[in-house]
């Protein structure tokens, strides 16, 4: 449906005094159409008609059948805004046709004719037109929208002589962005009620919409026009996340509701602390490539692997700087009390956000315990590795053989798999746990902090 375009009229409801004025005639005297005046002092007030009925308002509601419906109320303002500054219209009344009945007031040095724009509504402009990053974040309820979001603009010029001031003729706002109801199903074809947050990207633009409501079934967004496609991420009040890209077509004015059906990235394998692994490695877009690999409590992968290059040591691994219960093994005595790593350490969570992160040693505990998973050595698209399957309910992952880094190489892919935990080993603290695998045999060990590992993320 398209959302109602305001056109409205100005139409001056002052009361002028008649001047009765007397002059001596004569047939050759012509009378000159008196120029307009401004009132020796004072603000000008004026009082107009901004019709129609009907027209996008912050009253918008939402009937369920795929349209908006709309009216004006009392108090809404509208900016017009003309060298610098910001004045607003205020609606009074609302007359029996849907028409709102404004007033404003301007100052008294306003020239006759002024160029001024009409910003919808006044709380979206400033001094100098309209606001910028209005769309950066939004709380996702209609009527938050409607009353900050559903902006409409249009230049006019008003026309003053003496205490009557006017729009010249007939002013149309326009609007400016579009009005988009998103709706989610997952996999399953569920519908996903509990939103707490949705992220849009603009993939051609990388422009972001950050939009955090309450837990909801259904998101109102204002969006720019566009043809560009849109990655949107999901995460629900169960901490549950979900991924959509789709292409748009989007037209200011007009009120789009689609519903989308949005991919986990997630696998839920019925364990018992509920845990959610990742579908695939830190740096890969499928179960079967391999991703990055990483040194423990490093976030960007290298092409050398050794203490020389590590994060935190003095290159050795008797030279601990961060990470280090033992002074034995730290550098100048140093020690500290931290056992897992920390945010800003963690390569889920740095390069696929605040919503992933390493699993702990106790975790990777729980998905290889034989009461929960079992486990095969296989083989996924032409890639050796190990599939673990649910005993709860069927579901399972698939973790390659993406070997390990270690100097300048990175050694026995598709023989070997390592994979860190977010937990420093409780042997010596130059060492962290990881799961660790070959054919036939699958556990957690200790590995070198040093060495290049993969990193299969979880859900926090």
């Amino acid at each position: 449906m398209k959302t109602y375009i305001n056109n409205f009229k100005h139409l001056c409801t002052l009361l002028l005094t008649a001047l009765a004025f007397v002059a001596c005639s004569s047939d050759n005297d012509d009378i000159a159409t008196p120029e307009p005046v401004q009132p020796a002092n004072g603000d000008i007030t004026f009082t107009a008609v901004f019709g129609v009925k009907n027209a996008t308002t912050r009253a918008l509601s939402d009937p369920g059948n795929g349209t908006l419906t709309a009216s004006w109320q009392r108090g809404e303002q509208i900016a017009i805004v003309f060298g610098g500054n910001k004045y607003t219209a205020t609606v009074t009344e609302v007359d029996n046709d849907g028409n709102a009945i404004v007033s404003a007031t301007l100052p008294s040095g306003t020239p006759n004719n002024q160029a001024v724009t009409f910003i919808y509504p006044a709380s979206a402009a400033d001094g100098s037109g309209l606001l910028s990053d209005l769309l950066a974040t939004q709380d996702g309820t209609l009527a938050t929208l409607s009353s900050t979001l559903d902006v409409a603009t249009a230049d006019g010029n008003i026309v003053i002589d003496g205490t009557n001031a006017q729009p010249n003729g007939t002013v149309t706002l326009v609007n400016q962005f579009a009005i988009c109801k998103f709706q989610f199903t997952d996999e399953d074809d569920h519908a996903i009620e509990d939103i707490t947050s949705l992220t849009i990207t603009d993939l051609a633009t990388t422009e972001v919409i950050n939009v955090t409501t309450p837990s909801a079934a259904a998101v109102y967004v204002a969006m720019m026009p566009s043809n560009n496609s849109m990655k949107f991420k999901l995460v629900c009040s169960s901490g549950k996340l979900y991924l959509k890209t789709a292409s748009a077509h989007l037209e200011a004015g007009l009120f789009y509701h689609p519903t989308f059906q949005v991919i986990a990235p997630w696998v839920d394998l019925g364990l018992p602390t509920g845990t959610l692994w990742a579908k695939c490695n830190v740096g890969a877009n499928s179960p079967e490539e391999l991703g990055d690999h990483f040194a423990w409590g490093e976030t960007t992968r290298k092409s050398n692997y050794l203490w020389t290059t590590y994060k935190y040591s003095n290159s050795s691994n008797k030279t601990l700087k961060k990470y280090c219960y033992d002074s034995s093994f730290g550098y100048n005595g140093f020690t500290d009390t931290l056992k897992e790593l920390e945010a800003e350490d963690d390569a889920a969570t740095v390069n696929w956000g605040s919503e992933w992160q390493m699993p702990s040693s106790t975790q990777i505990q729980e998905l290889i315990n034989n009461t929960n998973t079992m486990k095969e050595w296989t083989t996924l698209n032409g890639v050796n590795g190990y599939k673990i399957t649910s005993r709860n309910n069927g579901k399972s992952i698939f973790l390659p053989a993406a070997g390990s880094g270690y100097d300048t190489s990175i050694l026995n892919t598709g023989s070997f798999g390592y994979y860190w935990s977010s937990s420093i080993s409780t042997y010596t603290p130059d060492l962290a746990f990881n799961l660790s695998f070959k054919s036939g045999s699958i556990n957690q060990s200790s590995t070198s902090r040093d060495y290049g590992n993969s990193v299969r993320p979880v859900l926090k």
